[in-house]
């Protein structure tokens, strides 16, 4: 009991720590819109082949400054671009879906940092999952911690282990996974944005998308240094199949000006497409509306 309570006590640390530091000195990147259209492609089809229900799973942080973890100005936006997509409909829910909305979903979002989760909640998501169901975890959706959501979602925030920063630029894409989420990217973009590193979950038990080195830990007044990076590959984003389900996981989802980011945007969708089995093309006009 003692030790649980030392770990707890720890995390709440961390995370104090996490929700009070920011990379105010970031701004958006600017992107080539005719590089957006190359990597975008023509629209074969703008409907999915089957009705689709999208449940968006929003909280509260008062913790950050705005601009950073936005979390209900981002499930407004999503709410109003997805329900733009012929039979997609969209339901937000705060913290956690209900059992009905878990039983008629087929893509489940987290936006949020997750509040502890109980062996009936990982149930849910195990009976979701084994059925088909997609899932989507956003940057503090990990950090709910344990090996019991890194079972789930690929990987988790590991107390006393994970640490957080800038995410240095540029990050590694591997456009050739099979899952088609990073087609026609080059093999370096710039993503401006915060990043996790050694979280709880294998590499091996996940399909890596793209990578970043880490740098120096915590808040920063600048973009991190080569001479301060540890070298190493890092996941950034990454899918994994358990049962017949899937799950996307994105580190990248910290500032608000990411959700803008045509980049993030087409990686977003492409992989919500990817979890419920769809062409991203009934997607591909969100990468560029506005609302």
């Amino acid at each position: 009991m003692l030790n649980r309570l030392l770990t707890c006590v720890c995390l709440l640390a961390e995370m104090a720590m996490c929700c009070s530091g920011q990379h105010p000195w970031q701004t958006p990147p600017t992107r080539d819109t005719k590089q957006i259209a190359e990597i975008i492609g023509p629209i074969q089809d703008a409907t999915p082949t089957r009705d689709l229900k999208i449940v968006w799973v929003w909280g509260t942080d008062k913790s950050h400054e705005p601009g950073f973890h936005e979390y209900a100005e981002v499930r407004d936006l999503f709410v109003g671009l997805l329900q733009k997509v012929p039979r997609v409909t969209v339901e937000a829910v705060e913290n956690f879906p209900t059992e009905k909305q878990w039983d008629s979903a087929d893509l489940v979002v987290f936006y949020l940092q997750l509040n502890t989760l109980l062996e009936q909640d990982f149930d849910q998501i195990d009976s979701y999952l084994r059925r088909g169901g997609g899932i989507v975890a956003i940057h503090a959706a990990m950090i709910q911690p344990g090996q019991e959501l890194a079972a789930r979602f690929g990987l988790a925030w590991d107390p006393g282990k994970t640490q957080w920063g800038a995410l240095p630029i540029p990050a590694t894409i591997d456009p050739a996974t099979p899952t088609g989420i990073m087609k026609g990217f080059p093999s370096e973009i710039n993503l401006v944005d915060e990043h996790y590193w050694n979280l709880l979950g294998s590499v091996d038990d996940i399909t890596v998308l793209a990578t970043a080195p880490a740098g120096v830990a915590g808040p920063s007044t600048g973009p991190p240094a080569e001479k301060t990076l540890d070298g190493k590959a890092w996941p950034l984003f990454w899918v994994k199949e358990v049962g017949k389900g899937r799950v996307f996981g994105s580190i990248p989802g910290h500032n608000r000006f990411t959700f803008d980011d045509p980049y993030f945007r087409i990686i977003l969708l492409r992989a919500m497409a990817w979890t419920v089995r769809q062409p991203f093309d009934p997607f591909k006009p969100l990468v560029t509306t506005a609302k």
